[in-house]
């Protein structure tokens, strides 16, 4: 394919890569609406919770998973941001912490025929993810 545009010089590349990667953050960095966190937080739970279920446990975890994706995704585009990540460390690794609480209740699940610990792993994904919330509006200049 070629360019019918002129060949920028070294200087003008920089700037005009320095103007993509700051409407990246601008975007990456947008506030999300409030609703999304707690919205989240509780699928996550429910997902967590889904490993005490002894019939149909698959089909109900990925029914809670495609509706947390279903429901981002919605509101991803109507923010015009489908798929962007935040850019803030301390939202990020709530949101990992709230994950490995998902995974670890799976895993307790599969070892011991408990349910409190997978309640309290469930309660834990919850919390975090409501953490990551906070986080996250924090680190976009929104109050909670």
């Amino acid at each position: 394919m070629e360019s019918t545009g002129g060949t920028p010089s070294p200087a003008e590349a920089r700037e005009a890569l320095a103007g993509v990667e700051s409407a990246q953050r601008a975007v990456r960095d947008t506030p999300w609406p409030t609703w999304i966190y707690p919205v989240n937080a509780l699928l996550l739970g429910a997902m967590a919770l889904t490993s005490l279920l002894t019939e149909d446990r698959r089909t109900v975890f990925l029914a809670v998973a495609f509706t947390i994706v279903g429901v981002n995704m919605a509101a991803g585009y109507r923010m015009g941001a489908p798929w962007t990540v935040p850019t803030s460390r301390g939202f990020l690794a709530a949101v990992a912490a709230a994950g490995a609480c998902v995974l670890a209740a799976f895993l307790v699940a599969e070892l011991t025929e408990l349910a409190w610990p997978v309640v309290a792993l469930a309660v834990a994904a919850t919390t975090a993810y409501l953490v990551a919330g906070v986080v996250h509006r924090r680190s976009t200049g929104r109050p909670q």
